[in-house]
């Protein structure tokens, strides 16, 4: 997949004293604070023997090596070789191979392609400023894509989230609504929700009873109206070719506590989501998607899928027109 975008590396709370080890596309990073609290990413292997600098010490705002002592500054540079005598100078070449990195919105991004950044920061987070909010990271043994898919995916809550979601909820007791959905591509994906406009010349609804937009390269935002008056905020950030990292924010109902809290706890619904994802994928490696049959309820997956196939080949803004800006899906859910 392209490299070419801002992604997250680690939330904020996870850099404290220790450095940190993460995995953004094939790269092993190791994320840390310098002497001024800046953070900094560095390839997460030491120039002398290949030891994971993500397993030592950070002191005075440099990462010291847990195998033979050696340290890096913020840009790699290596300051010290408690080895060498004090006539002797720390060898030419030694440096270790260092990320674009800024800390915004709660989190740490990493832009992993060789290139320089095609922007200066990522694409904000809308109201991450107005907590609180819970914070939490979870490792998946599926593609990426996965996730993005199953959270654009207007009809499976009914299904999957059996006493957590308010659409199993409305099944049990109420049986399945039919309702109309609303695609409308925007800048940077897409967004859908319910219930439809009644024609293209209105504008988005800020707050329906649920939108959901994708925006590239790998964001989910989920919001609900009343009486939920949630937001789900979702990044799903691949970690190899089958395996990927969801990086979660919820936003809290009542304004309450921190502005941020990081949990390691797995709510229901995403282990929910988790459970089937990870089977679906066990078929997927071994025949690809072609079994696959969708229907109309499906648009919003396979559009996510044409999006991002458009960006990888550098597309998505040539094409963007071209594609149809406004859909409604007759659905049941």
């Amino acid at each position: 997949m392209s490299q070419a975008a801002w992604r997250i590396a680690a939330p904020s709370a996870r850099l404290r004293k220790k450095p940190f080890a993460a995995r953004v596309l094939d790269k092993d990073l190791v994320l840390f604070r310098d002497g001024q609290g800046i953070a900094r990413a560095l390839v997460d292997r030491c120039s002398h023997r290949g030891v994971q600098l993500s397993k030592g010490t950070v002191q005075g705002g440099t990462l010291r090596c847990a195998y033979h002592g050696w340290s890096y500054d913020g840009s790699g540079r290596c300051t010290e070789i408690p080895s060498l005598r004090t006539d002797q100078r720390i060898p030419s070449g030694i440096e270790v191979g260092t990320f674009p990195c800024v800390e915004r919105d709660s989190y740490v991004w990493v832009w992993t392609d060789n290139s320089d950044p095609a922007t200066a920061a990522p694409l904000p987070i809308p109201g991450v400023e107005k907590g609180p909010w819970v914070q939490s990271t979870l490792l998946m043994d599926c593609h990426w894509l996965k996730p993005i898919e199953n959270n654009v995916d207007p009809t499976h809550a009914a299904f999957t989230h059996a006493w957590t979601h308010p659409q199993w909820f409305q099944r049990r007791f109420r049986g399945l609504r039919e309702d109309e959905a609303e695609v409308r591509l925007t800048e940077h994906g897409f967004a859908l929700w319910t219930p439809a406009t009644t024609g293209p010349e209105e504008p988005i609804p800020a707050v329906p009873s649920v939108k959901t937009e994708f925006d590239l390269p790998d964001r989910v935002t989920v919001s609900f109206a009343k009486p939920y008056r949630q937001v789900i905020v979702l990044h799903a950030i691949p970690t190899g070719p089958n395996s990927c990292r969801l990086e979660t924010l919820v936003k809290l109902p009542f304004p309450m506590g921190r502005r941020i809290r990081f949990s390691n706890w797995e709510h229901p619904i995403f282990r929910q989501d988790r459970v089937v994802m990870e089977s679906a994928e066990s078929w997927t490696r071994r025949i690809g998607h072609d079994f696959e049959r969708s229907v109309e309820a499906d648009y919003s997956m396979l559009l996510v899928r044409h999006i991002v196939e458009l960006a990888e080949k550098g597309l998505w803004e040539t094409k963007r027109e071209s594609l149809p800006q406004r859909r409604i899906l007759r659905i049941r859910a």
